[in-house]
């Protein structure tokens, strides 16, 4: 089996491919975050909406 011409990782190549490579799991990271946030608020933001709507009504 011979060898390809171009090499498929190369000093060119690299950074598009680790870009590629490393999005789905930093994007992954980013909703998990979100989500734990939500979760840990979870108890807080009816407490904030009763508040906001207790405010309109003074």
């Amino acid at each position: 089996m011979k060898y390809p011409l171009v090499p498929l990782v190369n000093e060119l190549t690299f950074p598009l491919l680790f870009f590629w490579f490393c999005l789905p799991f930093v994007l992954l990271l980013i909703v998990m975050i979100i989500w734990l946030q939500l979760l840990l608020n979870e108890g807080k933001l009816g407490d904030v909406l009763l508040g906001i709507k207790l405010c309109w009504f003074c």
